[in-house]
Order: structure tokens, then C-alpha cells, then sequence
């Protein structure tokens, strides 16, 4: 960019540019400090350096005694003119500072030395709010000369239309269509010119297929061409042809690059370090095993070439992942960068697909018939084939805000029933395994007692001897307790429950039952626990699934609200076609019943005007940042003058000396009356011994003497 240039754009982005500081010293031209012209060349700049480095040198100052011009100087202002001296030097040495700033001086220096600092938005904005209203003024014109040049060709054609339809015309009526549409003509020759740099020979095909179908309506519309408008739309054809093919050609692309797409995990293992065999077809072991940093270039360029190494981000933790859980080589491509944009490039194709065949070609045929037929159609019978592709857009974005985010939680949920389905699966496992142990257990047992057979039927006989003895001394002693008339039996009373001891035996029962009831519903219904990482991956997974569904809800209501605009757009233009053809027909035209054209253009202008009152609200009514900001703390500080005040009194109630007055006598005797009658209050007495060890308890308190002297030294 030569200076001139660079010189404009600061003229015209000035507002950007640090203000000029009236306080600060005056900064010394560059040129001035070496000595030397501005058409200076590289070798004079080398001598003028050489020359002054030994003029301001803090060394060969020193040696004459500190004077430089017959004035005095310290050693700091002798080291402060030498750096300047030696900055200048490395600006106009370099060929691309020297052009900075010979076209912006020293504020452009700033964009060479902290580039990223400079065009940081809270600078800029700074810069913004410091500087004129003539600076703001320029930035200001300029937005309405872009929005101006946007709507320049509309404006045009419509006020052209509206001067035909009228009865008295204008000077527009007779003007060529050719000559109206200069501005359009302009703006297809720049961006053909950018396409040729840009060197893509497919979208420059498609322009000028698109151009020259424009071209040809105006030579009708002129009366220059007599063609129908099935032969004249033929570039049309050609436009929309070519655009189905790179639609095409770019999914078959994108499904290519999908195919190739590999973990770098994948070519270490598969590739890099793939298994060989000898001539027997035996493996080979001992294998030097590489990683994808140990090749050269080559052989990275190799690989490059072959396959699209992807670069997978780290997976969240998700509700039934486990440590041992390996995940599969494609879900991780899935969670890549490069295959969302792949994923993405195919959809944006496929939709382009979908609105040439739907909505474009149907539509193209049927104004053709309309056209060159003479039906009298309504227009918006003709327009039906948009009308279909705008409702199946419309039924998409509602379906993508409404269902969404329920789709994004139900998915969470399966997630959760899962991973508690495995856990009593494996619970189940356990016990199956516990059960199993225990049958094998009691087979054993089993064997064991059918080996110890004659053992058993020893035991038993001698058991039965012990049986017969003892009832045979049972017998004997009722008969002496007969005959001596002596009651040896040991009488118990019956223990005497209490009301409250009644109350625990049935709430016992009553929990008892409830225990029992619990654990015949555990058996009906399915109980799970969740323990603690468990419930934050589901919280983690939650959240997740909530920032999905607001992304797709923001994208619908953005292509909702883009639809409802096309439609009403839509809506106007056919309009105006149905009463212009009904004029026609009547041989009425003089417009009287027909709206204007600019109200299709309505939408649009009342949309540009909000951008533009927006621009110039952010633009005239900038302030800076730091200013706001201390404000905004000086009124939080405002508001909290009074909690201020009354911090200071109390520190100022902290600072001073706290005197402790003792309390009088019978004001502590009171107290400890009231203490003592809350404390027995208390008391449970159930018993004599509790009512004896309560008053053992409440002599030494009332013994016990409160001194207020005592209780100032317990203070203290």
C-alpha cells in the first residue's frame, strides 16, 4: 500500500487514532533527530546515525563535561536523547515503518510496535470517545454512503417503475433500461475483477452466466430483443446448471475428505507402526515402535496426502462412562473440528441442491408459461413453488426451536436409564454369583453328612437314653413334692407397662410395619443411587444438552425471522404484479389503483434505517470507558454513603475505650433465680431418683454467692 494511501484511510478512520495530547511534550520529528531529509536514502540514514551517535553518546557526553550545544544536560536527559535518537534510526531504516510513518507519524507507530493493543475494541473505542465531532462526522458519512450505494440501483428501478405506470410519467419513463442499470454494471465488472484474482473459474462462470441473463431482460424490456423469454432466460439455465454441479462436485468432495479423516492414535498404530511378517508369514517381533513426531518430512507429506488427521478435543464426562469404557475410533472423529466443518460444508450444499430443484426451477418454468403463454394466472398461483419451499423452512425452524431442547434432555435421560440399567444388571450378576457359591456350599455340606451316616445313629441312640432319664427324674420329684405338699415352683409377676413404654412398644410396631412394607415395595420398583461424580456428570450432561438446544434455537428463530421476511418481500412483489397485469388488461394504466413499488423496497429500508440510527448512536454517543466506569463506582459509592457513615462510627466506636460498669447485686441475684427456675423447669422427673438428684444439684447453686467483682474479672 503506498503513502498516499495509507494517508486517506488515516484521514478517514482518524476517530481510531490516539487524540493528540496538548499536555505531553512535543514529540521531535524523526528527521529532524538525525539530521537529515526525507528523501534520504539508507545510506545517508547510516552516516546521519553514525554522526549523531557520537554527538549524544552518554559516554562521549561525559568526557566533554556533560555540554551538548553549549548547554548543560544530566546524564538521564543524555540517555533520553540518544534512545530517541537511536528509535528514529530503526524506524527509517525499515522500508514498511519509514511508509507508516511518513502517512501517520507517530500515532501509527503504535500499530508497528503493539499491533494487538492497538486494535483492541476497548482502545479503539477510548480513541473514539476522545475525539472531534468533525472525525465522528466523517465515520458517520461514511456508513450512508455504503448503506446509499447499496440501495441506489433499487431506488432506480423502482422509481422507473412507478413513472411508467403513471398517467403523466417522468423523467424516468423513457430512460433505457440499459443506462439505468449502470450501477449494477459497475458493481458485476469489480466483483468479476475479484474473482479473476481470486483465481476461482467456477463462481466467475457462474457471475457472467448471471450477468449476461440480466443483460438480455434489459434488451427486452428495451425492445432491442424480440426472443421469448424461453430462449432468453438460456443463461439462466446455464447459471443454475452450474450451480448444481458445484453443489454436487463439493459434496462429493466433502464425502472424500470424511472418508480419509483418521486419528493421529490411528496412524501410530496402523500405519506407522503397522505389523510385519517374514517370508514365512510369521509376525515380527521386537518392532521399533515410532510416533507421528518421529517421522521427517517426507514421510509426514506422504501420510498428508493419504489421510486428513484429525485433532480430537477432550470428551466430557458423560452419565455412565467408565474408566475402563474405550471409545470408538469414528465417535471420536465425530467430536473433531475438522468433521463438524466437513459435516457442515455437506449440509450447506445440500440445501443449495434442494433450493435449486424445489423452489427455482419449478418456479422459472412457471413464469415462463405465464409470460410467454399470455395465462391470465394470479401471480401467486405462478409463485407456488416458493410459497411450498418457504412453508417447509418455516415447519423446520419450529421443529428445531420446539423439539430441540426436549430431544437434547430426553437424550440425557436414556443416557442415565442406561448406565443405571448396567449397574442392576451387575448388581443382579452378583447375586446370581452368590447364590451359586451357596449351593455349592450346601452340596458340599450334603456330602459331607452322607459320608457320617453311622455316626448319626450313634448320636441318636445315646439322645434318646438322655431323654428317658430325665423324665424319669422329673416324674420321681412330683411324686415327693406330693407327698411333702411343698410348692418348689418359681413364681414371676408379670412386668407392668407403663403408658409410655406402651406408646414405644406400638410406634415400634408401627415402624416395624412399615420396614416390612418398604422392603415388599423394593421388590416392586426399581431403586437406584446415584452417587456423587455420577451427579455431576449428569449436571455436566445437562448442561450441555441446555447449551444445544439454545444454539439450535437461536439458529431457528434466526432462519424464522429471515423467512418471514423473504415471504413478506415476496408477498408485496406479487401483489404488484396482479394489479399492474389487471391494469393492463383493462387498458387502465394510469396507476391510481396500484400501491407504489417502494413499498416492497419498505422492509428493507426500514431495517437499513435502524442499522443506521444504531451507528450513530455507538458513534456520537461513544464515551469513554474509564470516565463511565468511574462514575458508575462514584454513584455505587453515592448509594452507599450512609453504610459508609455508619462503618466509620462503629470503627470510630472501636477505636474508643470501652469502661465496664459491674451490675448491681439484686439484678444478678434475679438472673440467677430465673436461670435456676428455667433449669428445673426442664427437668424430667420420672422417678424418686431424679427428683433427689435434681435437688443435690440445685443446693450448690443456690450456696452460691455472685460476686460482681468476680464476674469483672472474668470479663476482663
Amino acid at each position: 500500500m503506498k503513502t498516499y494511501q495509507l494517508k486517506f484511510l488515516a484521514w478517514t478512520f482518524s476517530a481510531f487514532l490516539p487524540p493528540d495530547d496538548h499536555d505531553a511534550e512535543e514529540e521531535v520529528d524523526y528527521y529532524e533527530l538525525l539530521d537529515v531529509p526525507k528523501n534520504a536514502n539508507a545510506d545517508d540514514l547510516k552516516k546521519a546515525y553514525r554522526k549523531r551517535s557520537l554527538q549524544l553518546h552518554p559516554d562521549k557526553l561525559r568526557q566533554r563535561g556533560m555540554v551538548y550545544q553549549g548547554q548543560a544536560i544530566t546524564e538521564e536527559e543524555a540517555r533520553s536523547r540518544f534512545q530517541q535518537m537511536k528509535a528514529a534510526y530503526d524506524t527509517l531504516k525499515d522500508p514498511k515503518k519509514r511508509q507508516i510513518y511518513d502517512a501517520l507519524g507517530h500515532k501509527g507507530m503504535q500499530f508497528v510496535i503493539n499491533p494487538s493493543h492497538a486494535m483492541d475494541p476497548h482502545v479503539l473505542l477510548g480513541n473514539l470517545a476522545k475525539s472531534s465531532v468533525f472525525d465522528r462526522a466523517k465515520l458517520m458519512t461514511l456508513v450512508i454512503l455504503f448503506f446509499g450505494l447499496i440501495f441506489l440501483q433499487p431506488i432506480l428501478v423502482c422509481a422507473k417503475v412507478d413513472q411508467m405506470l403513471e398517467k403523466d410519467g417522468g423523467a424516468l419513463e423513457n430512460a433505457s433500461w440499459v443506462a439505468l442499470l449502470i450501477p449494477f454494471w459497475l458493481f458485476a465488472a469489480f466483483y468479476g475483477v475479484l474473482l479473476i484474482i481470486g483465481k476461482a473459474v467456477l463462481p466467475l462462470i457462474q457471475w457472467i452466466s448471471f450477468v449476461v441473463g440480466i443483460l438480455f431482460l434489459t434488451l427486452k424490456f428495451d425492445e432491442v430483443m424480440s426472443w421469448d423469454y424461453a430462449a432468453l432466460f438460456i443463461p439462466f439455465y446455464i447459471w443454475m446448471a452450474l450451480r448444481l454441479f458445484e453443489a454436487k462436485s463439493d459434496m462429493r468432495t466433502v464425502q472424500a475428505d470424511m472418508s480419509k479423516m483418521v486419528t493421529i492414535e490411528y496412524i501410530e498404530k496402523f500405519v506407522i507402526n503397522e505389523t510385519k511378517q517374514d517370508d514365512d508369514g510369521n509376525d515380527i517381533e521386537d518392532q521399533l515402535h515410532r510416533t507421528y513426531n518421529d517421522l521427517n518430512e517426507e514421510e509426514r507429506d506422504g501420510i498428508n496426502k493419504e489421510y486428513i488427521i484429525v485433532h480430537v478435543p477432550p470428551k466430557p464426562a458423560a452419565p455412565g462412562d467408565g474408566e475402563d469404557d474405550e471409545e470408538d475410533d469414528f465417535d471420536k472423529i465425530e467430536r473433531s473440528p475438522e468433521y463438524q466443518e466437513a459435516r457442515t460444508r455437506h449440509e450447506h450444499a445440500s440445501k443449495s441442491m434442494q433450493r435449486i430443484i424445489i423452489p427455482e426451477i419449478p418456479l422459472i418454468v412457471l413464469i415462463i408459461v405465464q409470460l410467454d403463454m399470455d395465462k391470465s394466472w394470479n401471480w401467486g398461483l405462478t409463485f407456488l413453488p416458493l410459497w411450498i419451499a418457504m412453508a417447509f423452512e418455516c415447519c423446520g425452524g419450529c421443529y428445531g426451536f420446539f423439539c430441540t431442547s426436549a430431544l437434547a434432555h430426553i437424550e440425557v435421560q436414556e443416557a442415565m436409564a442406561d448406565h443405571f440399567a448396567k449397574e442392576q444388571e451387575a448388581k443382579e450378576n452378583d447375586g446370581d454369583e452368590e447364590s451359586k457359591d451357596n449351593d455349592e456350599g450346601k452340596t458340599d455340606v450334603e456330602k459331607m453328612e452322607g459320608g457320617g451316616d453311622a455316626k448319626t445313629d450313634t448320636a441318636e441312640g445315646k439322645t434318646s437314653e438322655m431323654v428317658g432319664a430325665a423324665e424319669a427324674e422329673k416324674s420321681e420329684k412330683t411324686n415327693l413334692e406330693e407327698k411333702v405338699g411343698i410348692d418348689t415352683a418359681v413364681t414371676v409377676d408379670p412386668p407392668v407397662k407403663t403408658e409410655k413404654a406402651n406408646a414405644e412398644f406400638e410406634a415400634d410396631g408401627v415402624k416395624r410395619e412399615e420396614k416390612e412394607s418398604d422392603d415388599g415395595d423394593e421388590d416392586d420398583e426399581f431403586m437406584f443411587e446415584m452417587d456423587e461424580d455420577t451427579f455431576h456428570q449428569f449436571q455436566q450432561a445437562e448442561v450441555e444438552a441446555e447449551n444445544k438446544a439454545t444454539e439450535a434455537q437461536s439458529k431457528a428463530i434466526s432462519s424464522f425471522c429471515n423467512i418471514i421476511f423473504q415471504t413478506i418481500i415476496a408477498a408485496l412483489f406479487v401483489a404488484k404484479l396482479n394489479q399492474v397485469y389487471e391494469e393492463r388488461d383493462d387498458q387502465q394504466m394510469d396507476g391510481t389503483s396500484s400501491f407504489s413499488t417502494f413499498w416492497i423496497l419498505f422492509p428493507f429500508l426500514l431495517i437499513s434505517g435502524c442499522i443506521i440510527s444504531c451507528f450513530a448512536c455507538a458513534i456520537f454517543g461513544a464515551a469513554n470507558i474509564d470516565t463511565a466506569m468511574s462514575s458508575e463506582d462514584a454513584n455505587e459509592n453515592g448509594d452507599n454513603d450512609g453504610g459508609d457513615e455508619e462503618t466509620a462510627a462503629v470503627n470510630n466506636n472501636e477505636a474508643a475505650p470501652v469502661i465496664l460498669t459491674p451490675p448491681p447485686s439484686h439484678g444478678v441475684e434475679d438472673l440467677r433465680q430465673k436461670n435456676d427456675a428455667e433449669s428445673n423447669a426442664q427437668v424430667d422427673i420420672e422417678s424418686p431418683n431424679d427428683v433427689e438428684s435434681a435437688g443435690n444439684g440445685a443446693a450448690p447453686a443456690e450456696a452460691e454467692d455472685t460476686d460482681p467483682e468476680s464476674a469483672m474479672d472474668d470479663l476482663d
